[in-house]
Formats: C-alpha cells, sequence, structure tokens
C-alpha cells in the first residue's frame, strides 16, 4: 500500500505554567525604579475610576470592608502597630537590618511557583501579602523620618556640587598633584559648559570648538591635549569632556562594552541624520540589519544622555532619584528606608458598593468588578514590590557593611545568589529586583547592581576594587613609559591583592584600557 499524508488525533497531558495578569503585574512592578513607578500609578489613577488618591488624613478602609459594604473599617497597620519582626522606633518608621533580614518567612509565600521553572517567575504568586490592608503603613519610609532627618539626605543628595568640582575631586583622586597631566586636565574643566562639553568660552556653549584650536589656546601640543582629555574622559559622569554630542554618545557607548562595529555605534557615528529623521526602513537598509538586530540598538541608544554633566546643573531638575536611602540610627546602626518620594496612597473607591448596587446590566457589573479587581491586585503589586525592594535592598547594605562605612576599598565580593540564599528568594528575583534601582548611601548613590561582584580567582578582593586599582595605576603613570600588565599585577601585590597577569589583562580589557604599547606617548 503507498504511503501518503494522514491526519490523526490524541490526547496527551502535560503541565504548565499559566502566569494570571496579578503575576504579571507584579513581574513588571519588581523592576520599576521609583520614577518608572511613579508615572505607572499616574497611569492606572486616570485609567481606573474605582482607584483612587487618600490624603494622609483620611481613615481608610480594608479591601474586605470595601466588598462588604463596611466602610467604617480603617485599615490595619496604621498608628503603632508593626508587621511581625519589624522594630518601629517611637515616632519613626526605621527597620533595624537584624530582625528584617530574620523575617524571610513573610516574603516567602507557601506555594512556590518555582518547581516550574528555572527562571524564578517562582515568587510571584497570589499570596495574601498586602491584602487587607489597601496602603501598607507599616513600611519604613523616607516620609515617615522626621524633618531633620529627611533633610539631612536629601541636602546630600540635592546639595548643588558643581560639575567641576565633582571632576576635580576624581582628578586628584586618580592623579599625583606633580603628575604633569594634572594641571592641563584642570584647565579642560575650566572650559567645561553645562552639559559638559569642552567649549573655548564656557559662556557660549552654543559655539563649538576644535581640539587643535583648543591646544593653540592653551599653548600646549595636541598629543598633551589629548593625553589629558584620555584622562577626563574616563571620569563620571560617563561622555563628559568631549567636543560634539556625537562624540560623547560614543564615548559611553564605549564604556558601555559596545565594539567598533556594532548597530549602535554605527548609526550615531554614520547614520545620525536617518536616527534624527526616525525612519527606521531607511535605517535597516543603510546598515543591513533586521528590524529585530535595529531595535536592540535602538533600546542601547535610550540609555545614552545627549547632555551627560545636566545632573550637576543648580538650575535642571535631578533625574536620578534613589529608590533606597541609608541612614545612621542613633544607635549606630545602619537603618534602611523605601524612598517613596512622589509616590501618593492608593486606595480603592469605598463607593464600590453603591456602584454595584445601582448597576443593572449584568455588563455595568461586570465591568465594576473587573476594575474593583484591578485596584485591589495594583494596590497589592505595589506594596509587593515595595517590601521586595526594602528587604532586597537591606540584605546588600548587611553584606556590603564595609564598603557603606570606609567606600569602595571594601567592597566585598557579591553574587545573586548571596544576597539570594540570605533572604530566600530566587536569583532571577533579585536580578529583577535591583534592576534599574538606585541606592543613596554615605559614600554617593549608586546602582544596586554596582555592588555585585565575582572575585578573581586568586584573590578574596571583589573585581571592581581590582578593577578601580588597575584604572588608579594606568592613570597615575608615566605616559613615556607604560605599566605592562605584569608590572601592574606587581603592584597589586605589592598592596596585598593577588592576581594572575592574565586575569590583569582580563580587567584591563574589559576597561577598554589599551596595552602598554599603544598608551606610549613621548
Amino acid at each position: 500500500m503507498a504511503a501518503g499524508p494522514f491526519l490523526s488525533q490524541r490526547l496527551a497531558q502535560s503541565q504548565t505554567l499559566a502566569l494570571t495578569p496579578a503575576m504579571q503585574l507584579k513581574l513588571k512592578l519588581w523592576q520599576m525604579n521609583l520614577q518608572e513607578l511613579s508615572q505607572t500609578i499616574e497611569r492606572e489613577l486616570e485609567d481606573n475610576p474605582l482607584l483612587e488618591l487618600a490624603d494622609d488624613s483620611d481613615e481608610v478602609p480594608t479591601l474586605e470592608a470595601i466588598e462588604e459594604g463596611r466602610d467604617s473599617d480603617v485599615t490595619e497597620g496604621t498608628g503603632d502597630q508593626a508587621s511581625d519582626g519589624v522594630e518601629l522606633p517611637e515616632g519613626v518608621d526605621t527597620v533595624d537590618l537584624g530582625p528584617m533580614l530574620d523575617a524571610a518567612g513573610e516574603m516567602n509565600p507557601e506555594n512556590d511557583l518555582e518547581r516550574f521553572t528555572e527562571e524564578g517567575v517562582a515568587q510571584v504568586q497570589e499570596t495574601e501579602l498586602g491584602a487587607e490592608n489597601s496602603w501598607d503603613q507599616d513600611l519604613p519610609r523616607t516620609s515617615n523620618l522626621p524633618e531633620e532627618d529627611r533633610l539631612s539626605w536629601e541636602d546630600r543628595l540635592s546639595a548643588f556640587e558643581s560639575l567641576q568640582d565633582h571632576l576635580v575631586g576624581q582628578l586628584y583622586e586618580t592623579l599625583e598633584h606633580e603628575d604633569p597631566r594634572a594641571p592641563l586636565v584642570e584647565r579642560l574643566i575650566d572650559r567645561m559648559d553645562p552639559k559638559g562639553f569642552i567649549r573655548l568660552d564656557p559662556d557660549q556653549p552654543s559655539v563649538e570648538v576644535s581640539p587643535a584650536a583648543l591646544a593653540a589656546d592653551f599653548g600646549v601640543t595636541e598629543e598633551e591635549l589629548r593625553a589629558a582629555l584620555d584622562v577626563l574622559q574616563e571620569f563620571d559622569p560617563s561622555g563628559v569632556g568631549c567636543f560634539t554630542v556625537q562624540e560623547s554618545l560614543l564615548l559611553q557607548l564605549r564604556h558601555a562594552g559596545a565594539e567598533p562595529d556594532d548597530l549602535a555605534v554605527r548609526i550615531i557615528q554614520d547614520h545620525s541624520e536617518q536616527l534624527s529623521q526616525r525612519d527606521s526602513g531607511k535605517l535597516r537598509k543603510a546598515l543591513g540589519c533586521t528590524e529585530e538586530e535595529l531595535c536592540l540598538a535602538m533600546e542601547q541608544l535610550k540609555h545614552l544622555n545627549p547632555s551627560p554633566g545636566r545632573a550637576f546643573d543648580p538650575e535642571g531638575e535631578r533625574v536620578v532619584k534613589p529608590d533606597v536611602v541609608v541612614l545612621r540610627g542613633e544607635d549606630g546602626n545602619w537603618k534602611v528606608y523605601l524612598n517613596d518620594e512622589g509616590l501618593p496612597r492608593l486606595r480603592v473607591n469605598g463607593e464600590y458598593p453603591r456602584f454595584m448596587a445601582s448597576s443593572e446590566a449584568k455588563c455595568d457589573k461586570d465591568f465594576i468588578r473587573e476594575r474593583f479587581r484591578s485596584a485591589r491586585d495594583f494596590i497589592r503589586g505595589v506594596e509587593d514590590r515595595n517590601r521586595t525592594v526594602l528587604r532586597v535592598s537591606a540584605q546588600i547594605v548587611e553584606l556590603q557593611k564595609e564598603f557603606i562605612e570606609h567606600g569602595i576599598e571594601r567592597l566585598r565580593p557579591m553574587v545573586l545568589r548571596d544576597v539570594a540564599e540570605a533572604t530566600g528568594f530566587h536569583e532571577s528575583t533579585i536580578s529583577r529586583v535591583v534592576k534599574a534601582k538606585t541606592i543613596h548611601t554615605p559614600q554617593g548613590l549608586y546602582d544596586l547592581n554596582y555592588f555585585f561582584s565575582a572575585r578573581p580567582k586568586e584573590s578574596d578582593i571583589s573585581a571592581t576594587v581590582v578593577k578601580h586599582r588597575i584604572k588608579a595605576f594606568v592613570q597615575a603613570e608615566d605616559p613615556a613609559k607604560p605599566l605592562s600588565d605584569e608590572a601592574i599585577a606587581g603592584l597589586l601585590e605589592r598592596d596585598g591583592i593577588k592576581v594572575a597577569r592574565r586575569t590583569v589583562n582580563k580587567y584591563r580589557e574589559e576597561l577598554k584600557i589599551p596595552p602598554a604599547s599603544q598608551r606610549r606617548r613621548r
């Protein structure tokens, strides 16, 4: 009999993970920083008539009370009541690291989804966390600090430090005073406009200058000017010390690890006109890439700053606001606060039962129920996000106490697993929670991701510390006799940091520092 196509039916059982809308919402909220969360809350308030703002003086009914028509019941947890395992000193909502870090059970629901997936959507199940309270009051928030304490960190964050002061501070942390490049770098810093670009006259930022013209104005050679620029352009914020926006964006891409032939680099370097026209078709044709590849490149470009110095402009608005604040308490211990600046208290509209009673059509009732569930899930999701961010941040501070007190030289090696094991969360949960979030510490403002770094095989020191030392050695070297990787390894060993030459080579390349043969200048 001749073989031919045929159809058949069969039954099969399989186990899959279906994320409910509430779970998907929690995953999204976990990854939002303060600014993104604030914008999301604004949109939800506009879209959902059953979600509304609550004043501090309002009595906020519990969700259960609203469902049952008992709008006189106020939220539990307000006033003196605190959650289990959280110590609240009189008059101030603060969290000592010890009690908070011990309360893992509260944040780890029993029905763990981790057994269904390796990606750790694990802990995004629907729990009763925050279900009873429409806006959780027991979290340690900066808005609950006494005014003098609140101003103490806000002033440190917003106190005007000019871009020039910020850069000069870095200059003499990396170069010795007798280094011949130092005075020239300082002169370049003086010629910087508020956006971070080098100008002949900083008061005329619209007038660009060429390196040759600036070298002539300084009375130095272009080679000497370039050596000073090489030092300046490694400073924070990334992208300062350039002459044009294009040069600054390319420098930021290089600092981010982009290669010369990457699409994002090619777009800025050769196709800025098509980029400004927002013509993706022309860009794809010019680059010879797919739409997916172009989207990935455009995502890289979104993170670049065309005005890298603006964060230090007293007339401009500080874009970065910390998600978490670390302050030393009266007892000498570090305390962690959730920064809730711009985050309003939310509640479900207490008129929900009346709306239901006055609606006769089934579609109207279904709509009201759906909006109520959406408002309830959103409030729970925001509070779950806040608690999780606070808990993970507290553990990071606990593990990095030495850094908090003494600075980068005391940064300890730490990976996602360390925080995951201490909190009981999955590693992917930690990865989501620290994404794009910042923490204000006595050492300055840092991304939470900054604290994660492995250690070289030969050493117990954080790779970040080793890279910091390598960068400092290179910036302080004699340009006529640059340090080889072996020499740098020897200097590190002199300081008690034992790493192999190949490790120095690897870190130097990650820092985008050329080899000694290419750094030599006569």
